[in-house]
């Protein structure tokens, strides 16, 4: 087993917002050491760019890791109250996620749906609903 090291994007600090932490992984590769990081609690595993960097380290560098995060505040936090308390101490390490722009025309938003004036967010399960009300059989 090999030491790493595992620079990844942490969430639950706002819309839009991160926080970079790195995490201390016993791995046999550097691509094991990612996978085993990608679902570690907070790490937000649904980005595909969730993993920073990725370096060997010996024990020592190791060691020093877990010392420091067993010392973090925001990796401390059982629950939203107690990262408020926190905050003072979290909110300088707290990153913007660059900007999403659309790749290809299948990716543009669609155009937005409305039922009066409201608009309505999610149409599938608008739709559902709907049907559900009304009694059909099939809405989308």
């Amino acid at each position: 087993m090999k030491y790493y090291t595992v620079t990844a994007k942490c969430g639950h600090v706002g819309r839009d917002c991160y926080i970079p932490i790195t995490f201390a992984v016993k791995a046999n590769s550097a691509k094991e050491a990612a996978s085993v990081t990608r679902f570690m609690p907070r790490v937000k595993h649904h980005h595909k760019d969730a993993i920073l960097s990725v370096q060997e380290v010996d024990y020592y560098g190791y060691a020093d890791v877990c010392y420091v995060n067993s010392f973090d505040p925001y990796l401390q936090c059982g629950n939203i109250q107690e990262q408020r308390q926190e905050f003072d101490a979290i909110y300088y390490r707290i990153m913007e996620e660059d900007k999403w722009e659309p790749r290809s025309k299948r990716e543009l938003p669609e155009k937005p749906v409305f039922n009066g004036k409201e608009r309505i967010r999610n149409v599938r399960r608008f739709a559902r609903e709907q049907a559900a009300v009304y009694g059909m059989r099939e809405a989308i």
